[in-house]
């Protein structure tokens, strides 16, 4: 064997590198073998280890990243996912610590602890299904637990609500008082009996219980909002004026608070008192910029802008020329209309600051308006540079979130509107985005609960609260859509937007009594248009009474009277024709003419009136007449089109108005639409699909924009880059009620391979449309999938005979399929 002489050390005593390298191996050979013998178990116990240390150093982030290294090496590790769980429900991310503990339940079903942390972070959130499920599991491992069965009764008396279930919701009442004997410090049982004796009407004592929770509570807001709702309901003014007073003071820092103060004063048209409160904000020891501008808003909207321009111009004089104010008065140069002017100012104040939290907010002002003027790009520019600076910077994220929202990247807003969130936790608006992201994505419980936050947020602010009872309404929720509105317009009394909804809701469900006390209210404002929406509101009273002669009595006064005005007449002629009194339809409308020869709104009306009844030559003679003599009506141009659209042999005129209308309208969306139709119609199915694209990128919201262009793109494309942008265009549509809807989504759904959301919404999509050959063939696709190949057949040579252009595509993918079945061959197709 070798053998190599050792060398002496140098004079600063280092050995030689080669030694040094070897001892360095060897340790680390011996420290790899160690390694080696520890289990997986046992390195995970010891990050699990680490994390309670960072945990009880207040170390919460550096926790969580050891207690996820414990799970990549034992998932099942009961302890520490109890904890992550824990540690994330502390700090309010409540969405992350119900995904844990659902885990934890997932892998030790009798965990108690667990599944009471899930029914109770459930309640928090109202989904009162998920609350009763956890609750009713944990009820079987503990039967008879005091505060599972409180959460239990709370749910369900939720669900009641969700289901207008009456009974339900009267026995789950007189549950939570039996238990609150017990409970009396239990806030979800307090809840529940105090929302029973408010829609009871029993508001002192409703009152009672909810002075009795805020002793035991004293900084719960929604007991807050109650109480606010239960004096306006007694009429108790000053003493509503009061408690908002003592919740400001309580909870300074919440600007929301204000503005419900505001909104109180101007539903009662206490517009000094409004201003006073104002003012009083800034007058007298430090003067917050943020009150300086609410006080300018005020005076923009209540008394001219010329006001606003002076009080701006005065606090310039007296505080300086602050950013925030420069912005402010540029932002009302742009709402007078003066945008390019606006916009010019705000780059001028964007392009002389720094960095600083001034210069960011000044940047956003700006990404703002740009995005308003349409000018995206820009605007995108500059909330990146924001974002760059301060990643957390809630009205950036909230733009930027608006931005994905529209652009359909539906997964990346929500990851920035949870971090505007987790910065801004009390911003309404934030609220209000993640609904609208999540009806993107066709989540509709996600959005449900969005929209239920932002009105908690907002206290019942009236646009929170009408977007919030019109999702319950269209889900057919009529109870807690009218819950909704009442306690809005406790606080908003008097508001015509809240009211028409609210008779709306009384329309649907036939209450007439309530409908009518609607329309008293309404006809009580000075608002002309509230006062409309009242004669509306007795006029369809009087028709759904099926007493249609006193309807037509009612409005012929008040058109006589010259109170109804234009919608009034309309609302005449509509009656007439729901009757199916064509001649009378047709005589009242030549009667208004005739009062008002030159009137072109009822030349317009008096053609319509023709198409509607059947005359559809006499309607265009009009129209023609109309358009050559008013050419910048747009309205008449697209009755026009339409008209001769209805002939198929006529497309290539079709095509030659659309040409002269769209000259003078060149971003009219119904003339585009009007576009799109006839191309679709001629074959041309890419020109079609440019158009649709070019409505989409206008209005990405309107679902039946998304609905057509998904539809051409699923139906005359395979490309998977166009089936992929058909599926994220179509995600709003799932489980939708709307026909047309459901069959977009279940092709979607086939061609993807999804046959089960397939066949769902096809099945729905065929009953409603019998009639449409698209849609029975789609169905018959789902039975040949299933290998249903007689019931395949008996769907396609149905559809073979609805066929209206033995030519056109989908009579050619009918007969393929019918020749394949004839074959035996059977093959699904795209």
């Amino acid at each position: 064997m070798r053998h190599e002489r050792q060398r002496p050390a140098d004079s600063a005593g280092r050995r030689p590198v080669a030694r040094r390298v070897s001892a360095l191996a060897s340790a680390l050979v011996l420290t790899l073998a160690l390694t080696a013998c520890d289990t997986a178990e046992e390195r995970a116990e010891r990050h699990f280890q680490a994390g309670l240390e960072y945990l009880q150093a207040g170390d919460i982030d550096r926790a969580l990243v050891e207690l996820r290294n414990v799970f990549k090496l034992d998932g099942s590790h009961r302890e520490a996912r109890r904890t992550y769980a824990e540690a994330e429900r502390k700090r309010g991310h409540l969405r992350e610590a119900y995904a844990q503990y659902l885990r934890l339940v997932e892998q030790y079903p009798d965990d108690l602890d667990a599944l009471r942390a899930l029914a109770e972070i459930a309640a928090t959130g109202s989904d009162w299904a998920a609350a009763l499920d956890n609750a009713d599991k944990a009820l079987r491992i503990e039967p008879g637990n005091p505060e599972l069965l409180a959460i239990r009764t709370a749910a369900e008396y939720g669900v009641a609500i969700q289901s207008n279930d009456v009974g339900r919701l009267a026995r789950a009442a007189q549950q939570a008082r039996r238990l609150l004997d017990g409970l009396p410090g239990n806030l979800l049982l307090r809840r529940v009996v105090i929302d029973d004796l408010m829609r009871a009407q029993r508001f002192e004592d409703a009152l009672a219980e909810i002075d009795h929770a805020l002793a035991l509570f004293p900084d719960d807001r929604p007991l807050y909002a109650q109480k606010l709702a239960a004096l306006a309901a007694l009429g108790r003014d000053a003493d509503v004026e009061q408690t908002l007073h003592q919740m400001i003071a309580r909870h300074p820092d919440a600007p929301e608070l204000r503005a419900t103060l505001i909104r109180w004063h101007l539903a009662r048209n206490e517009i000094d008192k409004a201003e006073a409160f104002l003012r009083s904000r800034v007058s007298g020891g430090p003067i917050e910029r943020d009150d300086v501008l609410n006080l300018v808003r005020f005076l923009a909207t209540w008394r001219g802008p010329d006001a606003a321009v002076t009080e701006l111009e005065r606090v310039i004089a007296h505080e300086g020329a602050s950013p925030a104010y420069l912005s402010a008065y540029a932002a009302f140069l742009f709402d007078m209309g003066r945008r390019d002017d606006a916009i010019a100012r705000m780059q001028e104040l964007v392009d002389s600051l720094g960095e600083d939290d001034d210069a960011l907010n000044a940047r956003v002002a700006l990404a703002r308006m740009l995005t308003v003027a349409g000018q995206n790009d820009r605007a995108a520019t500059l909330i990146d540079s924001v974002l760059s600076r301060n990643p957390v910077h809630p009205e950036a994220l909230k733009l930027q979130a608006a931005a994905l929202i529209r652009d359909d990247r539906v997964g990346d807003a929500i990851a920035v509107l949870r971090r505007a969130l987790a910065s801004a936790p009390r911003d309404a608006d934030i609220l209000s985005l993640m609904a609208e992201a999540y009806e993107r994505d066709g989540n509709r419980d996600l959005m449900r609960e969005s929209l239920s936050r932002a009105v908690e947020l907002s206290n019942a602010a009236p646009i929170e609260s009408l977007r919030y009872a019109q999702f319950l309404a269209n889900e057919g929720r009529y109870l807690p859509a009218e819950s909704v509105l009442i306690d809005a317009l406790r606080i908003s009394p008097g508001h015509p937007g809240l009211l028409g909804a609210l008779g709306e809701i009384y329309l649907r469900v036939q209450d007439w009594p309530r409908a009518r006390s609607v329309a008293d209210a309404l006809e009580a404002t000075s608002d002309p248009a509230a006062r409309a929406r009242a004669h509306e509101i007795r006029a369809a009273i009087l028709a759904q009474e099926r007493d249609t002669t006193e309807a037509l009595r009612y409005l012929t006064d008040l058109a006589e009277s010259g109170e109804g005005g234009r919608a009034t007449r309309i609302a005449i002629l509509r009656t007439h024709l729901d009757n199916g009194d064509i001649e009378k339809a047709r005589a009242y409308a030549a009667s208004l003419l005739a009062d008002s020869p030159d009137d072109p709104q009822l030349r317009l009306l008096d053609a319509s009136v023709l198409s509607l009844t059947g005359d559809l030559s006499g309607a265009e003679q009009r129209l023609r007449d109309l358009v050559a003599r008013q050419p910048h009506m747009q309205p008449a141009w697209a009755e026009l089109i339409r008209i001769v659209a209805t002939d198929p042999a006529r497309s290539d005129e079709t095509a030659r108005l659309l040409d002269q209308a769209q000259e003078l309208f060149p971003d009219a969306a119904d003339l585009k639409w009007a576009r799109a139709s006839l191309l679709q119609r001629l074959g041309q199915i890419d020109a079609a699909i440019a158009v649709y694209e070019d409505l989409y990128r206008t209005n990405s919201a309107n679902p039946v924009i998304a609905n057509n262009l998904a539809s051409l793109l699923s139906n005359h494309r395979s490309d998977p880059d166009s089936l992929a942008r058909a599926e994220i265009i179509a995600r709003r549509l799932r489980d939708s009620d709307d026909a047309p809807y459901q069959d977009t989504y279940g092709w979607i759904a086939y061609l993807r391979g999804d046959i089960d959301a397939a066949e769902r919404h096809f099945a729905r999509a065929a009953q409603a449309l019998p009639d449409d050959p698209m849609v029975q063939y789609h169905m018959s696709m789902v039975h040949l999938s299933r290998g249903r190949r007689d019931q395949a057949r008996a769907v396609l040579e149905r559809a073979q005979g609805l066929v209206a252009d033995p030519d056109g595509e989908i009579a050619k993918r009918i007969k393929a399929a019918l020749a394949d079945l004839a074959t035996g061959n059977g093959a699904v197709a795209n």
